[in-house]
C-alpha cells in the first residue's frame, strides 16, 4: 500500500506516484501562497479584502482569477480591473474554486509538449463538465456551494496525469473519443495498474483536497458507490455524459437525457423528474456553454 495519502483515498501502484512526481517535479500542487488563500477562503467568516490581499502576492493567480471574474459565467456589467474587485464580485466559494482551478491550469502546463494539443481537449472538457454541473445544480435545486464546479473541474484529471505518467502511450491507454462505453477504465487499469478515477482521486487526496470531492472523482463513473457523496458524483457523471455526447457530436442538438444513467441515479435518490427537467433545458443548455468555458479558458 501506499503511504503517500494524506487523507483517505484510493491507493495506486508506488510505480505510478514515482513517474507522476519525476514528470511534475512535485506532488503538491498548492503552492504557498494558494494554500494560504485556500485556507482563508474555505473559512466560514473569510475576510474577502485579506483574501484579496494574499492572492495578490501571486501575480499568476492574479491574473487567472482577474480572467475568469471577466469571464461570460459571470458577465460583469463593466470589465474588473482591480483584483480586489473581483474577489468581491464573485465571493469567497467561487474564489476557493478558481484557486484550485489555477493550481490545475499549472499542473497540466507539465504535460509533455507534443501532447500539450491533446491537454488542451482535456481542460476544455473539464471546464465544459465544470460549468454544466453547476448549472444542472441550480436546475435540480441540489443546494452544493461550488463543490459541483470543482469537481466537475477535477473528474477527469487523472487523464491528464496518465499523459505525465505515459506520455508515449498515453494515445493508445485513452484515445480521446469521449465513447466511455464502460471499457475505459479496465483498459487503464490493465495497462497502468489503475484508473483515470483513481489516480485523480489519488492526487486529489495527497493534496489534501475535501474528501467530497476524493470522492466525486473517484466514483464519477459509479456514482452508486459514492456513499454519502452519491449525489455530487451523480451530478459530475450526468454533467459528463451530456459533455461526451457534446464533444463527440459537435453539437448539444439531438442529445437524450433518458440515456443518461446518472440522472436516473439522481431521481432515485430524491430528484424528481430529473431527465424531463433536464431534457426540457438540454439544448439550451449545452448550446451556451462552450462559449462560456472558452471565456474563461482564454489567457
Amino acid at each position: 500500500m501506499s503511504e503517500s495519502n494524506t487523507i483517505p483515498g484510493p491507493v495506486i501502484p508506488e510505480e505510478l506516484i514515482s513517474r507522476l512526481g519525476r514528470g511534475l517535479g512535485s506532488l503538491k500542487m498548492l503552492p504557498a501562497v494558494a494554500q494560504e488563500a485556500l485556507e482563508v477562503a474555505n473559512s466560514a467568516d473569510c475576510d474577502l479584502v485579506k483574501l484579496a490581499v494574499i492572492i495578490q502576492r501571486d501575480l499568476r493567480l492574479t491574473t487567472f482569477i482577474l480572467r475568469l471574474a471577466n469571464s461570460a459565467m459571470f458577465a460583469p456589467p463593466r470589465p474588473i480591473a482591480s483584483l480586489h474587485q473581483a474577489v468581491l464580485f464573485i465571493g469567497r466559494r467561487k474564489a476557493r474554486d478558481f484557486i484550485i482551478t489555477s493550481c490545475l491550469e499549472s499542473v497540466a502546463s507539465k504535460v509533455p509538449h507534443e501532447l500539450q494539443e491533446r491537454q488542451s481537449v482535456l481542460w476544455l472538457h473539464g471546464f465544459l463538465t465544470a460549468i454544466l454541473a453547476a448549472r444542472l445544480n441550480d436546475l435540480f435545486q441540489l443546494k452544493f456551494q461550488g463543490e459541483e464546479f470543482t469537481a466537475g473541474l477535477m473528474h477527469d484529471f487523472g487523464r491528464t496525469l496518465i499523459s505525465v505518467i505515459d506520455p508515449v502511450n498515453a494515445a493508445s491507454i485513452d484515445p480521446l473519443d469521449f465513447d466511455e462505453n464502460g471499457g475505459t477504465e479496465d483498459r487503464e487499469r490493465k495497462m497502468l495498474g489503475a484508473s483515470h478515477a483513481e489516480i485523480g482521486a489519488w492526487f486529489a487526496a495527497h493534496n489534501e483536497l475535501p474528501p467530497s470531492l476524493v470522492d466525486a472523482i473517484q466514483f464519477h463513473h459509479h456514482p452508486d458507490d459514492a456513499g454519502s457523496q452519491l449525489r455530487l458524483a451523480a451530478l459530475v457523471a450526468t454533467a459528463d455524459h451530456a459533455v461526451n455526447y457534446l464533444q463527440r457530436e459537435g453539437q448539444g442538438r439531438g442529445y437524450n437525457p433518458l440515456t443518461n444513467g446518472a440522472a436516473l441515479i439522481l431521481e432515485s435518490h430524491g430528484v424528481p423528474k430529473a431527465t424531463t427537467t433536464f431534457g426540457t433545458a438540454s439544448e439550451k443548455l449545452l448550446s451556451e456553454i462552450p462559449g462560456i468555458a472558452q471565456s474563461m479558458m482564454q489567457g
